[in-house]
């Protein structure tokens, strides 16, 4: 593993964590005024605010943590673990709206 490439990619997901955070936030805010939520679905959007970008340090936080101890070049993948939260994040947050959308029409 190379220091350049640890370096660059623990910058990386750490503006990716901000950026997280501030499109949870935005969007849960906008699902939230849309509809009235159940405590489950606020639940999941407010955990969410906080879970996505804290996959984003502990994914960098490992990566870092191999690349002293010897990992090698397939450690970088942990990089792609915010990412997939952040897809599976979309999924519930565009089905959330699909479905309070289509209970206010009726």
């Amino acid at each position: 593993m190379s220091f350049g490439w640890t370096v660059l990619g623990t910058i990386t997901q750490l503006v990716l964590a901000y950026f997280l955070f501030m499109v949870v936030v935005f969007s849960a805010g906008g699902i939230a005024n849309a509809a009235p939520l159940g405590k489950l679905h606020l639940g999941i959007l407010n955990f969410s605010m906080y879970l996505l970008p804290a996959l984003c340090v502990l994914s960098a936080v490992v990566v870092m943590y191999l690349q002293r101890h010897g990992g090698s070049v397939k450690s970088y993948w942990w990089y792609a673990l915010p990412l997939a939260a952040t897809g599976l994040y979309l999924v519930y947050a565009i089905a959330l709206v699909q479905i309070y959308a289509t209970r206010s029409s009726s």
